[in-house]
């Protein structure tokens, strides 16, 4: 038997080929697939040179199978399922769904979402794998590589990732109980008088902080340099230094017997968290539903 040119196989004639196979008659697989009659018998023809078979014979007054025709039914009714769910797009449900999530977050940010976002998925997605790096200077470039889905950071990501604003901060000042100053606020000359404890987000600085006040040609007297505000809110306790760091945090993990909030100058401006995302990832519905959750989670913050 000759097999079929698959090259030249149109597979819009599959939905009426099984209509023909299983109704056995030209004019109702006609009305089945919205067909007119004359077009399903060209169809059939078109069918019968294909598969190099009659594919259906008169039997009587009626039509029947050949055997081709036979096995050929049985493969549609497997195959074309299977095609049709190609283009189905199936609802998705974070409750079955499989897979494992990159996320690039400061400490600030994780120390302060982490204990929402990984209660909800634990309920909503349990068998979602969550994994989070620190943010880093190349986070960016890692997004855009695909080594990460997600990144929240402070600053603003390059075209041509996605960004999105999720949640207003400001800067204040931990000092510990006993510093001298006893205002509610830091003038900038007082501020730059101070040693500070500077958190390196980028290398040699605090950015948010230090890039302004370079703007201005002022710079801060660094005592201690750290990677993490987690290690410097203990470093401020017994000490006279000064932590700028973001107030919400400081508002969760400061102790109030030990230290206290100073207003940082006017000079420092407030700034915006961030999250940014590649484009390939914009409409995949576990992505989708994760950003959800990270917008939910600081939405409960704020």
């Amino acid at each position: 038997m000759q097999e079929p040119n698959l090259s030249g196989l149109d597979l819009n004639l599959l939905t009426p080929l099984q209509a023909l196979l299983e109704e056995r008659s030209v004019t109702r697989a006609a009305g089945r697939v919205h067909l007119s009659q004359p077009a399903m018998s060209r169809a059939f023809a078109r069918l019968r040179d294909t598969f190099s078979d009659d594919l259906l014979v008169r039997s009587g007054k009626r039509y029947s199978l050949t055997p081709r025709g036979s096995a050929l039914l049985e493969e549609l009714n497997l195959l074309l399922p299977k095609v049709e769910g190609l283009w189905r797009k199936k609802p998705f449900s974070p409750a079955s769904a499989t897979g494992r999530l990159k996320l690039a977050m400061t400490d600030q940010m994780t120390a302060l979402l982490l204990p929402d976002l990984i209660t909800t998925m634990c309920r909503e997605a349990p068998n979602v794998d969550l994994q989070i790096v620190q943010w880093h200077e190349t986070s960016f470039r890692d997004l855009l590589a695909g080594q990460l889905d997600v990144v929240v950071s402070p600053l603003t990501a390059p075209f041509p990732l996605l960004v999105e604003r999720i949640m207003p901060e400001r800067f204040v000042c931990l000092v510990s109980r006993n510093h001298p100053i006893r205002k509610k606020s830091f003038t900038l000359a007082q501020y730059l008088a101070e040693k500070h404890i500077i958190l390196e987000v980028e290398p040699g600085q605090q950015t948010l902080v230090d890039r302004p006040l370079s703007e201005l040609g002022k710079r801060r007297k660094a005592a201690l340099r750290l990677p993490f505000y987690t290690l410097a809110l203990g470093a401020v306790e017994n000490t006279s230094l000064v932590l700028t760091i973001p107030e919400r945090l400081a508002i969760r993990r400061m102790d109030p017997l030990k230290t206290r909030l100073v207003q940082a100058p006017e000079e420092i401006p407030p700034y915006h968290q961030t999250m940014s995302w590649p484009d390939r990832l914009n409409a995949d519905p576990l992505h989708s539903w994760f950003r959800d959750c990270l917008r939910a989670a600081c939405r409960r913050m704020s």
